[in-house]
């Protein structure tokens, strides 16, 4: 799950003006990302998980920050309590386009907890 609601809109924009300043159409930005060539125009109904925009971003030559218009132009970022979102059950998460488990959850948590103990001490 990602942290941030995107706006199909605005990622297609994206998606088509890193496309043309690469000289590709989108459905051969699609191929080349391993998707199907008309996977990019269903993205107006639907939202792809980020390790999918990732693969574009990357053909595209460019980053996911910049892709989905979420790139922080030297504002301060806004602070995420790690401990709320691990712990809000409605969350899920991904690691590099893969889902985690709750066993690794657990771990992540625990891993979590015992660093921030030991800087307490």
């Amino acid at each position: 799950m990602a942290f941030m609601k995107l706006d199909n809109g605005e990622l297609l924009k994206n998606i088509r003006k890193f496309a043309k300043k690469n000289g590709l159409t989108l459905a051969e930005v699609a191929t080349l990302a391993g998707l199907s060539a008309s996977a990019i125009y269903s993205w107006k109904k639907h939202t792809p998980s980020k390790g999918t925009l990732n693969e574009v971003a990357q053909v595209l030559g460019t980053s996911y920050a910049k892709l989905v218009g979420k790139e922080n132009h030297g504002d301060a970022a806004t602070a995420v309590d790690l401990k709320k979102v691990i712990e809000n059950r409605k969350n899920r998460f991904e690691y590099h386009g893969q889902p985690v488990s709750d066993e690794q959850l657990k771990i992540i948590r625990n891993v979590l907890k015992t660093m921030f103990e030991r800087r307490q001490s």
